[in-house]
């Protein structure tokens, strides 16, 4: 019962650390990402559409296509 007791205690702060480990990583990416780059060219977002057809959407949409993706990010890390 103790060494049952014992590994399980193991197991959830083997899981806790690989979840903050995770989380921390996805925050620093999103922190690195949120704002442009010097010499950063406009038109990085490209949109794939069901079709297969690509479309570069224009400055003003594509920083709100991206503004949306960084907050979908962003819920997912505060998801337990």
């Amino acid at each position: 019962m103790r060494k049952a007791l014992g590994r399980i205690v193991l197991f959830g702060a083997a899981a806790g650390t690989v979840l903050a480990l995770r989380n921390r990583l996805l925050r620093s990416y999103l922190k690195d990402s949120a704002r442009p780059k010097k010499g950063d060219v406009q038109g990085d977002v490209q949109i794939v559409l069901d079709s297969g057809l690509t479309v570069e959407p224009e400055p003003e949409e594509a920083r709100e296509f991206a503004e949306i993706a960084r907050k979908i990010l962003q819920i997912s890390v505060q998801a337990p």
